[in-house]
């Protein structure tokens, strides 16, 4: 299988692809020698733990609690990525995470990996809110609705 290789191609800015949805939250942060694998890129699981990385930041930020120590929290039922171009180190990532189509319990989280302002890669996933202590789904909470209907960046 090969990779699309995007460097002879047509630079479109960034803003021009986003994502729909709102903007919740971003980050950037340096890939390590040990993110790659033996192909000299990132490997795919990787793509997968900064999506994970700036979706915890962003819930930190909206509940103010860990995780683990709430009643109820998120998971995560279906998850993709879209690899445009490979990463390689060394490398400075910016991850932004957008939410949109609210449900009674779940929302569309969508992921944009870029480094040096160009997309590298695209995720998405939807995520379902879930009483902790029966395993179940609840409603979305509404500081979280609210952010997915509003205009307002965090």
């Amino acid at each position: 299988m090969s990779v699309p290789d995007n460097t002879n191609s047509p630079k479109r800015p960034v803003a021009a692809m986003e994502p729909e949805g709102r903007l919740l939250h971003q980050s950037e942060f340096a890939i390590r020698w040990g993110d790659m694998d033996a192909m000299g890129h990132v490997n795919n699981i990787m793509y997968f733990r900064y999506f994970e990385q700036v979706r915890l930041e962003w819930y930190d930020q909206v509940v103010s609690a860990p995780l683990a120590s709430t009643s109820e929290g998120m998971v995560i039922v279906d998850n993709h990525a879209e690899y445009l171009k490979p990463i390689v180190y060394p490398a400075f990532v910016k991850a932004k995470m957008y939410g949109h189509t609210p449900g009674r319990s779940s929302f569309i989280s969508t992921y944009f990996l870029t480094v040096d302002d160009v997309l590298y890669t695209r995720g998405s996933s939807k995520i379902v809110w879930i009483d902790m202590a029966i395993g179940k789904s609840m409603p979305l909470p509404q500081p979280i609705r609210a952010q997915l209907e509003t205009d307002d960046i965090p």
